[in-house]
């Protein structure tokens, strides 16, 4: 039974490769799909990983997944009640006397300042400065590529390399140079004021890192300083007290991390982002992308299969003097609609394992291609695509599926066929 659908199978060789062509197609962008979204989530966990580590949490007063994620949702009262909450000096006290925490660092956004270059009419379009008492070797920073100061004092500032290309200038030769900050008239961040429209500060770059779209960094006290003159307080405390911190950046004991984040959110009512939620959410979206892309992929595979039951009904037609005889000299209907099957099952196979040939060889020529582009984009990364050979068996045996449900109808159509009429068939 086997060897006659095999001789079946290549007794007419070009339609069966132009039949497992449907097969070969759904199968790449099958592949394409799987190996791509699963690398892709690779691709971002590292780069969260990199910069959060797992025993980090970030606490805010809003729920920062909701902001990822809140368009798709509206808004509630009690959102809007619990991101009241201010991180002022007394709730950092309560936080750094938790037990397993280790080390709480403070951030401060400040926004409606443009970010100008010394002697450069130009300011620099993305990114708003951020203060903080991290040190320049802290992840969140990124590695500091020129300077050796780890810590900002005064008026000394950290500008990301996007600065330095932005302005056509080295890292090393940004070094020394002057950044002018000026009250922005076209801030969607703040509305412009009278007092405020005239505010200039100039800060002297001691550090170029590798932060990307974060462009500047400054020493807490000089940040605090700046963000409450710049909002008219009378005093940093005033602002602390009024705004409070931006964020807070948290080290844990690992093994009471999960803890701390379930304390900090259910008794002080902060929003806490750690690794875990980053990465249960960036799974998530991946994983609607994916199912997404599939029912969409799914598409070439049901075209696969009409192509399919196309060829089995015209080998039948072929087939119905030698269907006949089979059966004359005692095969079962069951035997034939196996050997059908097994002729089916063989065009899915042939075209999944072309397919998979075909991707494998695609995904060596462009990841080089892919993984430059990312580099430019500030990722780090040696390649993009990774050939998984347990979707790969996936895939080979999702093509026979498709194979053998094709041939149903065929291949039942084979096994119901009077041996009488098919001898006389001419």
């Amino acid at each position: 039974m086997f060897k006659y659908a095999i001789d079946l199978v290549f007794r007419r060789k070009l339609r069966t490769f132009l039949t497992s062509l449907g097969i070969l197609i759904a199968v790449m962008l099958m592949s394409f799909i799987l190996f791509g979204m699963s690398d892709l989530e690779s691709l971002i966990v590292g780069q969260f990983t990199e910069q959060f580590k797992p025993n980090e949490l970030t606490v805010g007063t809003m729920d920062m997944t909701s902001m990822m994620g809140g368009a798709l949702s509206a808004p509630t009262k009690g959102e809007v009640e619990q991101e009241e909450m201010i991180l002022n000096s007394e709730a950092v006290e309560k936080i750094e006397n938790i037990e397993g925490v280790e080390t709480v660092n403070r951030i401060v956004s400040i926004r409606g300042l443009d970010i100008y270059l010394e002697d450069d009419d130009v300011p620099y379009p993305r990114g708003f400065p951020m203060a903080t008492d991290i040190s320049g070797d802290s992840a969140m920073i990124g590695d500091l590529l020129e300077g050796d100061d780890l810590s900002l004092d005064g008026d000394e500032v950290y500008v990301s390399d996007f600065v330095s290309k932005f302005y056509e200038f080295s890292n090393e030769e940004m070094l020394g140079k002057k950044i002018i900050l000026k009250s922005s008239t076209t801030s969607v961040f703040s509305a412009p004021s009278k007092s405020n429209i005239a505010k200039e500060y100039e800060l002297t770059i001691v550090g170029v890192t590798d932060s990307g779209n974060s462009a500047l960094f400054i020493g807490l006290d000089k940040g605090l300083e700046i963000a409450a003159d710049l909002g008219g307080y009378d005093s940093k405390e005033e602002f602390l007290d009024t705004v409070g911190y931006t964020q807070l950046l948290l080290s844990t004991d690992i093994d009471k991390t999960s803890e701390i984040e379930d304390y900090i959110v259910d008794e002080l009512g902060f929003s806490v982002l750690s690794t875990e939620t980053l990465m249960e959410f960036v799974s998530t979206i991946t994983g609607g992308l994916t199912v997404a892309l599939i029912l969409f992929g799914s598409i070439s595979a049901l075209v696969a299969s009409i192509g399919i039951i196309n060829t089995m009904i015209m080998s039948i037609y072929e087939q119905t003097k030698e269907i006949g005889i089979i059966k004359a000299i005692g095969s079962s209907n069951i035997q034939v609609l196996i050997i059908f099957l097994i002729q089916s099952a063989m065009i899915g196979l042939i075209g999944g394992l072309l397919g998979l040939g075909v991707t494998y060889i695609l995904m060596k020529v462009i990841d080089p291609f892919i993984v430059d582009l990312l580099i430019e984009q500030g990722f780090t990364v040696n390649n993009f695509f990774n050939f998984r050979f347990d979707y790969a068996i996936y895939i080979t045996l999702g093509s026979i599926l498709i194979g053998i449900l094709a041939g149903l109808y065929p291949a039942y159509k084979a096994s119901r066929l009077d041996p009488v009429k098919a001898l006389r068939h001419d």
